[in-house]
């Protein structure tokens, strides 16, 4: 698929950009630097701050019955569940469980309000000036929580540095069974490019209906370079598909 000037011209998202994911050196951007609010992206700052905190992904514990009580998107959780912070990452990453980001922030950090802060302090260091966490799963209403393209991208490109996280934004779906009950758990991604666009190898999408539609993508070109894409403010999915489609596509080729 070949993408000109005019084709990025009709990007419908209220914000996007895409960049080298070496270099940080922007492709194209449209109100990139407009705070808005960014659903479920989120979660990839939880993931990142699951995978720096030092704590053994493949250790069993038991969810925290209060944090799974979470609306909107879920991997399923119950209470009395023993699962992995790994099993937890991939349920953030894939279905967007708000449960798993609720229960991971737990563990982590004790209480959900500790790993808020922690998502901000990571944040400011990243470089982000226009970045504001409520909640380590994205749900937005009746919370100040919101961000830009470019800050959004800017922590992709930082979460990229870590192998794990890489491998898991290529992983499609992911199985794996409660600890102590038995129950299993099957979990797909909502990523519907993944597989389907020529290089790209993943990353995260969004909705609320504060934020509408938001992706961030991650391409690998023909010529072997990263390119991240972001687009938040979408009207409807297919218009965000169609956007990432479009903006990967034309870093694909470059």
């Amino acid at each position: 698929m070949n993408v000109s000037a005019d084709d990025l011209s009709e990007i419908s998202a209220k914000s996007a950009i895409v960049i080298d994911g070496e270099t940080g050196d922007v492709l194209f951007e449209k109100n990139a630097y407009e705070r808005r609010q960014m659903a479920s992206t989120t979660k990839i700052m939880s993931v990142l701050l699951v995978l720096e905190s030092g704590e053994d992904l493949d250790k069993q514990f038991v969810v925290d019955s209060e944090a799974i009580k979470v609306e909107g998107s879920s991997m399923g959780l119950q209470d009395g569940d023993k699962v992995t912070l790994r099993d937890l990452c991939c349920g953030m990453l894939l279905p967007s469980g708000n449960d798993a980001a609720n229960a991971a922030a737990v563990r982590v950090a004790g209480s959900i309000g500790k790993f808020v802060q922690l998502m901000n302090k990571k944040a400011a260091e990243i470089g982000c000036t226009n970045t504001h966490f409520a909640t380590p799963n994205g749900l937005d209403a009746g919370y100040n929580h919101y961000t830009t393209a470019s800050d959004l991208a800017k922590i992709a490109r930082y979460a990229l540095r870590n192998q794990t996280f890489r491998n898991l934004i290529r992983t499609g779906s992911y199985s794996f069974s409660s600890l102590n009950t038995g129950r299993r758990f099957y979990v797909n991604t909502t990523n519907a490019l993944l597989g389907n666009v020529p290089g790209v190898q993943g990353m995260k999408t969004g909705f609320t209906n504060k934020a509408k539609y938001c992706f961030i993508g991650l391409s690998q070109s023909s010529k072997g370079h990263t390119y991240i894409s972001v687009v938040l403010g979408g009207p409807t999915s297919a218009a965000r598909w169609q956007d990432s489609r479009t903006l990967l596509n034309y870093a694909y080729l470059h």
